[in-house]
């Protein structure tokens, strides 16, 4: 299957959303990727879990948030599926995508170490 270029942004209320065209917002952190069909619905069927799993965590007309234990369980359930996105998105990235994600620390540098040698070696 052929490659597509699209376009990831992960702004809570629109995150599911992949588009083949950037949305040109300099309020917006938007992430290239290049993806087959297959990937691209897997990515956006993961967003979309990590999209519904936040609007739980915000939902206030519950007495859930009062139980400690209960929010830090959610809180790292949704940072893995945040993690997840991420390690998605730099599997997927392009070149800039990658070094903005490496950027920010939000990937495993143990995981990709072949990356690591090769952008050592790469001048920018």
């Amino acid at each position: 299957m052929e490659k597509q270029l699209y376009y990831v942004n992960l702004n809570p209320i629109s995150m599911e959303d992949i588009s083949p065209t950037p949305v040109n917002d300099g309020q917006l952190i938007e992430y290239e990727i290049e993806a087959t069909l297959t990937e691209k619905k897997a990515l956006e069927d993961l967003l979309s879990e990590v999209q519904a799993h936040d609007l739980e965590l915000g939902n206030l007309f519950t007495f859930r948030h009062f139980d400690d234990e209960q929010v830090d369980t959610d809180r790292n359930e949704y940072q893995r599926g945040l993690n997840d996105v991420y390690e998605a998105l730099y599997r997927l990235g392009t070149p800039k995508t990658k070094a903005q994600i490496k950027e920010i620390h939000m990937v495993n540098d143990d995981a990709y170490p072949l990356d690591n040698k090769t952008e050592r070696d790469t001048p920018l």
